[in-house]
């Protein structure tokens, strides 16, 4: 399996190739954020510690949370995406695998941040982890996502940045969320949707959101896409190689 996995990304690399590093983008907004945040290479200071805590939870984890605890260039990118925006409220909506948490935590530590989760056993064995984290900002919330979500929103003026898992919803749902948290956002927000290849369905909501005229810049990572909102930036998407 993990060969397969690894031929996988080398397959998809080669096929986005050209999206790499900026190249042939024109927009200073757009090529900034490619260079400066997402293949950023100078690390932040918190990045070590960061590492010795999740490996900490390598020990008692099970098999199916392994995944999420070998790719830290995902969680180091989340990282410094919610450090750009300056996020004062974070939201994550969906199956959380905990890391991505304590990395967006980290980073902005005085921001209102809200976990939904219908998983409770991801929410103990992170909690477990963050006991030795102080101060922790983080407000998991178990149960039916869905009116979590209202409920949670309605204690957000704004929503500075979200980080939504769409694979465990269905279609409606999705939409109901999104709808939601659009209402919610800002000129200066950042909506993180991972894994928008995990599903034909996802990918095809996906490319719809794209073309949404309430949106602004997009970007497709592969792993994740972004959404920003300054609507005084001219609409466009962009592949890129990360």
């Amino acid at each position: 399996m993990k060969n397969r996995a690894f031929y996988k990304r080398a397959f998809i690399w080669l096929l986005r190739f050209r999206h790499r590093k900026g190249y042939g983008v024109h927009s200073p907004f757009a090529f900034r954020l490619i260079t400066e945040v997402i293949y950023a290479e100078d690390p932040y200071y918190d990045y070590d510690a960061l590492k010795d805590s999740v490996q900490k939870i390598r020990t008692v984890s099970t098999a199916n949370w392994e995944k999420y605890l070998d790719r830290f260039s995902i969680h180091e990118l989340l990282y410094r995406l919610v450090n750009e925006v300056e996020a004062k409220t974070i939201l994550e909506i969906g199956s959380s695998n905990g890391v991505s948490s304590i990395y967006l935590s980290t980073c902005r530590k005085s921001a209102k941040h809200i976990v939904l989760d219908k998983k409770s056993e991801t929410n103990e064995l992170i909690r477990s982890t963050l006991s030795n984290l102080e101060p922790t900002n983080i407000d998991f919330r178990v149960g039916d996502v869905i009116p979590l979500t209202s409920v949670a929103l309605a204690e957000l003026q704004t929503v500075d940045f979200l980080l939504f898992r769409p694979a465990d919803f269905s279609l409606e749902d999705i939409q109901s969320i999104f709808e939601e948290c659009i209402a919610k956002s800002n000129e200066g927000s950042l909506f993180v949707i991972q894994d928008i290849y995990a599903s034909r369905m996802i990918t095809r909501w996906w490319k719809e959101r794209i073309k949404d005229q309430r949106l602004g810049i997009t970007f497709d990572l592969y792993d994740m896409g972004l959404v920003f909102f300054d609507k005084t930036k001219i609409k466009q998407h962009y592949i890129v190689n990360f």
